[in-house]
């Protein structure tokens, strides 16, 4: 793919989106669509060429040096029936998906991103752990590690459960004595780390926010924890031991509660961020404008952040959200993706909804009837231009 401004033109259901999916799953292993990696593999292939069924992405990665990159989703037949196994190479070399994550860095912006002010909070932390993985390995290191506490922690609540009530609090929390202290330990770096990159980003989504809508009503992010109702935390210089002590605290106040429910309550992984404009939640009380202006300015100061930290642009992902877009937002964005000079694919099935002066900068690309990717061939009649 060449560098800069990338535009690709074709109707629905030609394979764009599956392109932009591809660079998405190369980045972070996951698919921004997807539930699970079954539904990307094309099982009509195994009836179809007698081939058992898989999904296969490889790529040469163009950074300081190029990294060649391979996922392929397989399915296999075990003892306990079919299942779907991941294999992550690069360089040839097997790698875990945590070894991947980082090596390649992108943003992506699809008419599905309105859910991450709307939608439900799992969403929103998917979106931050995500975009955290690709700036800090050991963030997605400790994640991996805190989720399996987690399930542990909340296999020994169920077990003490039914007989809570006939043990002393001393005997419980012996009990819970080591899975606690590794769910503080992990849970207080997520957290820290969480509040830090909130802080950078707050600080760049407010001004893009207010150039974009040259309006006075300051964008904020609000990080909403399960350990304390108000934040009590430096958000720009988050100390973990400060966020220790808060935790310890809270799990034993709930201890009892956690029983009778039968789960973790406290925590990263039940933590929700808000978007406010003006001091108002634009989840709640915002006109679909006002999100669509919030998520953009997410999206674009996502861009900077990569940028800041990793001292390289990230491949920007535009999936048909152009078209989506009030002309002069558009326009911003369309304005942005040129001035940052980064490798950007722009996915759309109509030009019109694309300025003259875009077209003139980019590569123009089309996809075929069969799902391929070839120049633009055809000469466009834009605004009595060609």
């Amino acid at each position: 793919m060449p560098n800069g401004p990338i535009l690709v033109l074709g109707p629905n259901a030609s394979g764009k989106t599956t392109l932009l999916e591809a660079i998405y799953l190369l980045a972070t292993t996951k698919s921004h669509r997807a539930g699970s990696d079954r539904e990307l593999i094309n099982w009509n292939t195994e009836s179809e060429e007698g081939v058992p069924a898989f999904a296969r992405v490889a790529a040469e990665v163009r950074r300081r040096s190029p990294i060649q990159v391979e996922i392929t989703i397989l399915k296999e037949s075990t003892a306990q029936g079919e299942n779907v196994r991941k294999r992550i190479r690069v360089n040839g070399v097997n790698k875990r998906a945590i070894d991947l994550i980082g090596q390649v860095n992108v943003v992506m912006f699809g008419p599905q991103d309105l859910d991450l002010i709307v939608g439900a909070p799992s969403l929103r932390r998917r979106y931050l752990n995500i975009t955290i993985s690709q700036l800090d390995h050991q963030y997605v290191r400790t994640l991996q590690t805190y989720e399996r506490v987690v399930l542990q922690r909340n296999t020994l609540i169920k077990a003490l459960s039914d007989r809570a009530f006939k043990l002393r609090d001393e005997s419980i929390n012996d009990q819970f004595a080591y899975w606690d202290n590794e769910l503080v330990n992990q849970g207080s770096y997520l957290l820290a780390r969480r509040l830090e990159i909130l802080s950078r980003m707050n600080e760049l989504a407010s001004m893009v926010h207010s150039k974009l809508t040259g309006s006075s009503q300051e964008l904020s992010i609000a990080y909403k924890s399960t350990l304390f109702d108000s934040l009590p935390l430096q958000l720009d210089n988050p100390r973990e031991e400060e966020i220790r002590d808060l935790y310890i605290k809270k799990i034993h106040d709930l201890r009892r509660e956690e029983l009778r429910r039968g789960m973790t309550l406290v925590g990263p992984h039940r933590d929700d961020i808000s978007f406010l404009v003006g001091g108002v939640d634009v989840g709640v009380y915002g006109s679909r404008g006002q999100q669509r202006s919030v998520i953009l300015a997410i999206k674009l100061a996502e861009v900077d952040l990569m940028k800041s930290i990793t001292g390289d642009l990230p491949i920007l992902l535009l999936d048909d959200v152009v078209s989506e877009l009030d002309p002069e937002r558009r326009r911003y964005l369309l304005q942005n993706v040129l001035q940052l000079s980064q490798q950007a694919l722009v996915t759309t099935t109509d030009l019109l909804t694309i300025g003259r002066e875009f077209l003139a900068e980019a590569s123009l690309f089309e996809t075929t009837s069969t799902g391929l990717l070839q120049p633009m061939k055809r000469t466009w009649k834009i605004g009595g231009e060609r």
